[in-house]
């Protein structure tokens, strides 16, 4: 069977919007004898035949998508973060997922953590895209597929290039079809999608400058993306 997986990520993923706040699960794993559902439901009426959607252009909808970002922190707990501007498109062929391409676009300036300093100021997002995101120079990170692989009914995978701090190297994403329907609200056909990837930040230079609280945190960042996208 056919499928499409989720653009977009990392990355996003990915605006002139604020985006929702909350992380999303990515492909979840339910767990034995566990009364909490594997996955949240969807409505009856949500197509998970990506052929049934149609073919063509759609814009990344800035107000239903999210890109979360997860570092691991002392070695310990995952420490979260978001960026709240992004926009893409996507190109979507259900015949052929292959021929299928995203391109997403985030603001480095957007980045989000709950940190505030004494005074209640975001001073730590601030330092992130000065020293990590070099945003002044590099004001975009941004995500170009350059192939999509099926792997099961509605997974894939998504490879592309990430460009961050004015580096470009490859990552891969892990895509979900959340499934598609027509909304009247947003005037057409909407596509849903989850997807996650995880990459070195090293290979960007992505760092702290201080060498002492850059080593605070590990080297490995986890994206985690949620997005839809209306037919154009």
């Amino acid at each position: 069977m056919r499928t499409f997986l989720l653009p977009a990520a990392c990355l996003l993923a990915s605006c002139a919007a604020v985006l929702p706040a909350a992380p999303v699960a990515v492909a979840p794993t339910e767990v034995a004898g566990s009364p909490v559902p594997a996955a949240l439901p969807q409505a009856g009426d949500t197509s998970l035949d990506p052929l049934q959607a149609p073919a063509g252009a759609y814009a990344l909808d800035t107000r239903h998508a999210s890109v979360i970002w997860r570092i691991r922190h002392m070695g310990l707990s995952p420490f979260v973060g978001r960026f709240d501007v992004a926009r893409g498109t996507l190109n979507f062929d259900p015949q052929t997922p292959a021929n299928s391409s995203i391109d997403i676009t985030i603001a480095a300036s957007s980045v989000s953590t709950s940190v505030i300093n004494r005074d209640g100021v975001h001073t730590f997002d601030q330092q992130i895209a000065r020293d990590v995101f070099a945003v002044e120079a590099n004001p975009d990170i941004r995500f170009v597929s350059r192939s999509i692989t099926v792997s099961g009914t509605n997974t894939g995978l998504i490879q592309g290039d990430l460009t961050l701090r004015g580096a470009t190297h490859p990552v891969t994403l892990e895509a979900r079809f959340e499934g598609g329907r027509v909304d009247p609200l947003r005037g057409g056909y909407v596509l849903a999608f989850t997807g996650r990837t995880m990459f070195d930040r090293s290979q960007w230079g992505a760092r702290f400058g201080n060498p002492i609280a850059d080593g605070t945190v590990g080297d490995d960042v986890e994206i985690l993306i949620s997005a839809e996208f209306v037919k154009s």
